[in-house]
């Protein structure tokens, strides 16, 4: 029976009874079929043909010349009986890959990827030829700069590739890996907490550390500063100098001057649209300390100054904390050219208000650095794998490792602060750094300091107790480009001796052309013959005593 318009039509069911193609599934299909004069129109033929074996069903008196067919489609008792728990057994399979299936995704998400910001390199130069420059010259090193991307970003692009790809197959998706894995590991290391910066200051990392306040919720130093609160600071000596790098100055080498802090503060009321950019360089902190934890236990020169003192207790101590804090004050569009840090150091920068694109290569070798050193701090062309930027925010920590070269643009006004530090794990890398800063200058913007050496004479001094023996491999590997009989810069008492004591008339032009070269490269590592000869006697003392300790235990 089947209802039309209240009436109940009669059907015969006979054919669908019988029918075994219905058999896989209860369905309601109800169906309107125009006929004209009791023959059905050419939609009917295209109906499945279990459906078209109907018999021709009366035609509905209501409706004159027309038939509505509807279809239901019944079972045998016995074929329900069948069917009902394969139906049962389905739905709980079904709802059992669906539990597993939201579990894996709380399990195993897809990483969060960092939503970078905008900025505007299209500044004003006020007509000045050295703003056109630089701004000439970070819009280039742009264009060879991509977003950075972490380890974390790749696994989510390979997640999400997986996901939308029709493989089921475990051993289909093994074997899609390879085609979808990078070979690299990103272009730097993401941190989630203080554990992770612990752990990855434990060894040796190549590419810089970033934290990103925003993905874990909190800084890793909980201490605030606002730019308003530093002016206030910097108000209460107004008379105090500040060393700034200005950047409406054409020559290069005159850009770096000392002004009032006076002055500074002047600059800085004139509104944004009509001041052009001040870097104020290395400020030294004396509000308080910044640093993450993490660092200090990890900072050589903080282990070593713990050293000495026989007790821990302030009482007739003379411990003083050596560690240094530096802030910097950029204004809007500041930039730094190509540099990497003095001394190979490590440094850590926290930005307290404001932002900063930060650019490094994405191959920080030694051939970077020597391409620096060839090519200058403004050429950004020629490095293997070209740039990766980051943008940093409040709240966000960056970490280096020795010797990276970067460029730095502020497109807000910004205050951040930052450090420099030594690590066991990275002292190989250091030695190798400071070499190379010897051999070519330019390729930082300071000099090598006295204190560099001296803190290195310490912590080779105490290198065979704070490192391990791995470490300890690696310096030893390092030290030959020091204590080998060929380095020009040991060599340079040795040549300026002979030159004082020969009274020989026969030294030739050529011997006298090398001499005046070794010196003059030699000029330009500034201290070195006063400070660098203690610090190579440590290094040599650390060296004879791990080649001694090799031969003992073989």
């Amino acid at each position: 029976m089947h209802t039309n318009g209240g009436d109940l039509v009669p059907w015969d069911v006979t054919p669908l009874m019988g029918s075994s193609h219905l058999s896989w599934e209860v369905l309601l299909i109800i169906w309107e079929v125009p006929t004209c004069s009791g023959k059905f129109s050419p939609e009917y033929r295209k109906f499945p043909p279990v459906l078209r074996s109907f018999p021709t069903l009366q035609q509905n008196p209501l409706r004159p010349k027309r038939s509505t067919i509807s279809l239901a489609v019944f079972f045998r008792r016995k074929i329900f009986r069948q069917i009902q728990p394969m139906t049962h057994e389905k739905n709980r399979i079904r709802k059992k890959w669906r539990d597993a299936h939201r579990e894996r995704q709380r399990v195993l998400p897809i990483p969060k990827r960092i939503q970078w910001g905008p900025y505007n390199l299209d500044f004003p130069t006020f007509d000045s030829a050295g703003i056109l420059e630089l701004r000439k010259f970070i819009q280039e090193l742009d264009n060879e700069a991509n977003w950075a991307k972490p380890r974390e970003h790749i696994i989510a692009d390979i997640m999400e590739s997986l996901r939308m790809s029709k493989t089921k197959s475990p051993l289909e998706i093994i074997a899609m890996v390879p085609s979808i894995l990078p070979t690299s590991d990103g272009d730097l290391f993401l941190l989630n907490d203080s554990q992770a910066l612990y752990d990855r200051l434990e060894q040796k990392f190549e590419k810089p550390l970033l934290h990103r306040a925003s993905l874990s919720g909190n800084s890793l130093c909980g201490r605030k500063l606002t730019l308003d609160a530093f002016w206030k600071h910097l108000r209460e000596q107004p008379n105090k100098t500040i060393d700034v790098y200005d950047y409406a100055v054409v020559e290069p080498t005159s850009r770096t001057r000392r002004l009032t802090v006076q002055e500074v503060l002047l600059h800085w009321e004139l509104p944004t649209q009509e001041r052009h950019a001040l870097n104020l360089l290395e400020i030294e902190n004396r509000i308080g300390d910044f640093c993450p934890t993490e660092i200090v236990q990890h900072d050589l020169h903080s282990k070593l100054s713990l050293l000495p003192p026989d007790n821990v207790g302030k009482t007739d101590s003379n411990w003083k904390n050596s560690r240094k804090e530096f802030f910097l004050l950029s204004g809007a569009n500041a930039i730094s050219s190509i540099h990497v840090d003095n001394g190979g150091q490590l440094t850590w920068i926290l930005i307290l208000e404001g932002r900063k694109i930060w650019y490094f290569p994405r191959k920080p070798t030694s051939d970077a650095l020597r391409l620096l050193a060839t090519t200058g701090s403004q050429c950004p062309r020629g490095y293997e794998e070209g740039w990766a930027r980051v943008e940093l925010c409040a709240g966000d920590l960056l970490i280096m490792p020795p010797s990276c070269p970067h460029a730095v643009f502020t497109p807000d006004d910004c205050l951040a602060v930052g450090g420099h530090f030594y690590t066991a794990a990275h002292l190989g890398s250091t030695l190798r750094g400071l070499k190379l800063q010897e051999d070519y200058p330019a390729i930082c913007n300071e000099d090598l300091l006295p204190d560099f050496y001296d803190v290195l004479r310490s912590v080779f001094q105490n290198a065979h107790s704070i490192s391990s023996s791995l470490q300890q491999s690696e310096i030893l590997s390092s030290s030959c480009l020091f204590l080998d009989v060929l380095d020009v810069a040991s060599l340079a008492p040795l040549f300026k001796a002979n030159r004082r004591n020969s009274n020989s008339r026969g030294t030739t032009n050529q011997h006298s052309k090398v001499l005046k070269q070794l010196e003059s490269k030699l000029t330009s590592h500034g201290c070195l013959p006063t400070n660098r000869p203690l610090f190579l006697d440590a290094l040599e003392s650390f060296q004879r005593k791990i080649l001694e300790d090799l031969e003992d235990e073989s």
